[in-house]
């Protein structure tokens, strides 16, 4: 028979109760927060509140929700999912109805919901800065939703350190819209110089642009953090060789922003640089093909043989398989296209053109007769045939560019220029310039030339 009696059962009962609350009370404990004057903010607790706290899945948030509205009603349901719906269906009309504030309030509140749901930051983050950007007709304005996006994205990339993608697209974002859109004149300089001069003092938003530096170069350091973290957390959803091409595919950007704005060294030492980061760095990184096997871009015929035999294929099968990643990556025409902006002759003809179109905006266009009597031809009009040949012989000598849109466009607004001038003058070109079957062969962009044309003049 059992001898202990009912007083001394309920003691070890008691006892038995205080020793399980002791690691219920370690692990569940609330999080405190201790302010102390002029040092940082320690957060303490049990220690799933302190893996909540690293890991940010915590709930401390969700009260900033409406209180009124109906996602907080399904809150308190436990319905998350359809709160968030619900608030992803009010934004889109928000954004119908243009109405901005609200917008920009409902899609903080679904974040609230859904912090670490990657979709939500990429695709709002998107929606701002190239969406809603487009509804305003100012370019300050534009700027200000850009921004806005651009802001998102970071926010998203403080709470989810180990999505490496989202610091690859805030990278993207901050090259490609910045740089490549109808107002990348005045967005790129207003990325260094903020048109809102009364908050940013006329330096750059250093929530985007802590140091004042060009966009592509923002763009580079964030995807080299990318590139940092795919090693600890691998992306997933991008092939891995665009993915990691994202820091020298900047330095490429940034060299071709310089060469078109006329700063000529600048722009020199930039190709340089990227040309020398494609084949050294990312050209000798290995990259895994299916079932394991690895290849690299910039490889050798020996090194070939020796992947192959790694690998445990055929020389001519690896040489296959490193053909189709070379071609999907553009990596030939990279590197013959920073060869070709090195050469002497395509610096001359980059700085011609730039002349004429600055003579032209200086509305140096009219040729006539000098106070000598002598026939004067107008600065615009002899830069352009100087780099219109100039550019003629750059073809020649590098074929492998010749497709590339920017090349087309670049030589054909060129001749658009010089035929204008001709226009004004009342004169005819000769037929046969030095890009006349160039012209003839690229007619299909036209249109997008002239649109380019009317954007600059304009």
């Amino acid at each position: 028979m059992n001898s202990l009696t009912s007083r001394h059962r309920k003691i070890i009962f008691a006892l038995g109760i205080l020793v399980l609350l002791m690691p219920i009370v370690y692990l569940g404990l609330p999080l405190s927060e201790d302010v102390q004057p002029g040092s940082k903010l320690e957060v303490t607790g049990g220690k799933l509140a302190e893996m909540r706290h690293e890991q940010q899945l915590g709930e401390s948030t969700i009260g900033n929700i409406d209180p009124s509205s109906a996602a907080a009603n399904l809150m308190l349901l436990g319905l998350r999912g359809m709160a968030a719906s619900v608030l992803h269906q009010n934004a889109i009309e928000f954004q119908e109805k243009k109405d901005w504030g609200k917008l920009k309030v409902t899609v903080e509140s679904i974040l609230l919901l859904q912090p670490h749901y990657i979709e939500v930051w990429k695709f709002q983050g998107w929606n701002l800065a190239f969406n809603v950007s487009r509804e305003w007709d100012r370019v300050d304005d534009r700027f200000y939703w850009v921004k806005e996006g651009l802001k998102f994205l970071q926010n998203g990339t403080l709470r989810n350190q180990t999505a490496t993608i989202l610091f690859h697209n805030v990278g993207d974002f901050t090259g490609r819209k910045i740089g490549n859109s109808d107002e990348k004149k005045y967005f790129r300089k207003f990325f260094r110089s903020d048109p809102n001069e009364e908050k940013f003092g006329g330096g750059a938003d250093p929530e985007i642009n802590e140091n004042g530096e060009d966009n592509y170069i923002v763009a580079r350091e964030w995807m080299l953090t990318a590139n940092e973290l795919d090693e600890i957390y691998p992306v997933k959803g991008i092939t891995r060789e665009i993915f990691r091409k994202g820091p020298v595919q900047a330095l490429f950007d940034f060299a071709g922003a310089a060469t078109e704005e006329g700063e000529f060294e600048k722009a020199k030492d930039a190709w340089s640089e990227a040309n020398n980061e494609w084949l050294n760095v990312y050209g000798n990184e290995i990259f895994e093909i299916e079932n394991g096997l690895t290849y690299k871009l910039n490889c050798t015929a020996e090194e070939m043989e020796e992947m192959a035999i790694q690998n445990g294929i055929t020389t001519t099968l690896q040489r296959l398989l490193t053909d189709r990643r070379v071609k999907m990556v553009n990596y030939k025409f990279w590197q013959e296209m920073s060869n070709c902006e090195q050469d002497p002759v395509t610096v001359a003809a980059r700085k011609a053109i730039y002349a004429g179109k600055q003579a032209y905006m200086d509305g140096d266009i009219y040729s006539g007769i000098d106070t000598e009597g002598n026939q004067r031809i107008s600065k615009a009009q002899e830069s352009f045939e100087e780099g219109i040949a100039k550019y003629a012989e750059m073809l020649e000598r590098h074929p492998s560019v010749i497709n590339h849109d920017n090349t087309i466009l670049t030589g054909m607004l060129a001749v658009l220029y010089w035929n204008e001038i001709h226009k004004l003058n009342g004169t005819s070109p000769p037929a046969d310039y030095p890009l006349a079957s160039f012209m003839l062969k690229n007619r299909m962009y036209q249109r997008d030339v002239e649109t380019r044309f009317q954007r600059e003049t304009n």
